[in-house]
């Protein structure tokens, strides 16, 4: 995260620094689900073998 905020801003801090700003902001590093709850196969299915080819075409 310290080399973002300097990519990004310019401003340098020490990773621990961006530690506590992260902290204080009420952030915390999180491991995502290993599965959405709303996922719908059926919809990710039709999207698939449908839509996605379609923009493909569109796209060239």
């Amino acid at each position: 995260m310290a080399s973002l905020i300097e990519r990004e801003y310019g401003v340098t801090v020490s990773p621990t620094t961006a530690g506590r700003y992260h902290k204080a902001w009420g952030m915390s590093a999180q491991k995502p689900a290993r599965r959405a709850y709303e996922r719908n196969d059926e919809a990710i299915a039709r999207w698939l073998s449908e839509d996605y080819p379609k923009l493909v075409k569109e796209a060239g």
